[in-house]
């Protein structure tokens, strides 16, 4: 489906995919709540074909729908920064977060996060809207990271992301060399009892699944891809660990290197299916220098 932004309304021609769903059924694909579709109706923050309608009426190729979708106003201090935008739609901002950086403070009056840097980029490119990250990573770690533009889809995003549909990519930078180029860990990780930091390898723990991928090797370390099917804390560390083939930097599960300031852990790829488009979004961001003087 074609689509844009039009102030605060996402205007979206339907298409033959869409065609035969009523206006009902087409918000519950887009993962709206009761009580969303609820305030759409009352407030009648929606049109199609410039008419307000019933949301029994059914879609035709061609309608086109115009619905209230964005809020106003950073609701976080904005902090200037050299942030590199990676992908940017009318739903989306995909940035590169940089190492020794949180994603977010405990106090919206703090800086230094990196919802505070986006902040800063909405004002500097005149787009009045919240910062809502749809997903984390540890402060040492770099790399793609997704702000959702649009508060309408972001339960669409929520879905996809607890679904596993977002496909996530790693690229890890680890001590000597797997056992075999390619090897998948499937072992359940639960919280270390010895230390409220550490997550480890348990019988008791939730299901884990990693695919790991040699990719080069130089010396005593080798550059691995890890893709991962589930979400637990820590788990491509917790893995390699487990193979004895912790990622240089650690300090946490292995020790400190001489070779980095960092854990050398990497967001390098995600990949999705546009929720309007339905074209595949893939979307990589390129190794640090840090870690790419070390493999080169």
């Amino acid at each position: 489906m074609h689509y844009h932004k039009e102030k605060n309304h996402l205007v979206i021609e339907i298409d033959e995919r869409i065609q035969g769903m009523t206006l009902l059924e087409f918000f519950h694909y887009l993962h709206l709540s009761k009580k969303t579709i609820h305030l759409l109706r009352q407030n009648k923050d929606y049109t199609l074909n410039n008419t307000y309608v019933d949301y029994q009426t059914i879609l035709k190729d061609k309608d086109i729908l115009s619905i209230k979708a964005y809020e106003q106003g950073r609701d976080f201090i904005e902090e200037e920064s050299s942030l590199e935008i990676i992908y940017e739609d009318d739903l989306l901002c995909v940035v590169n977060k940089p190492s020794n950086l949180i994603i977010h403070p405990d106090d919206k009056s703090k800086k230094n996060t990196l919802c505070n840097y986006v902040s800063y980029y909405y004002q500097q490119s005149y787009q009045d809207l919240p910062i809502r990250y749809l997903h984390r990573l540890d402060r040492d770690t770099t790399g793609l990271v997704m702000f959702c533009k649009c508060a309408l889809l972001q339960p669409y995003f929520d879905a996809l992301i607890a679904s596993k549909e977002i496909k996530k990519t790693y690229l890890a930078i680890i001590q000597g060399h797997l056992p075999k180029r390619e090897i998948t860990i499937d072992l359940p990780i639960g919280q270390d009892r010895h230390s409220k930091n550490k997550m480890c390898i348990s019988k008791t723990g939730k299901d884990a699944l990693t695919h790991f991928k040699e990719i080069k090797t130089k010396g005593n370390y080798t550059l691995v891809k890890c893709q991962i099917e589930t979400g637990r804390k820590h788990q491509i560390r917790v893995h390699l660990n487990h193979l004895h083939h912790p990622i240089i930097g650690d300090t946490l599960y292995g020790k400190t290197s001489s070779m980095i300031k960092r854990m050398a852990l990497h967001a390098y790829c995600l990949e999705f299916i546009h929720p309007l488009t339905y074209q595949t979004i893939k979307i990589e961001c390129l190794l640090p220098f840090d870690m790419e003087k070390i493999i080169r």
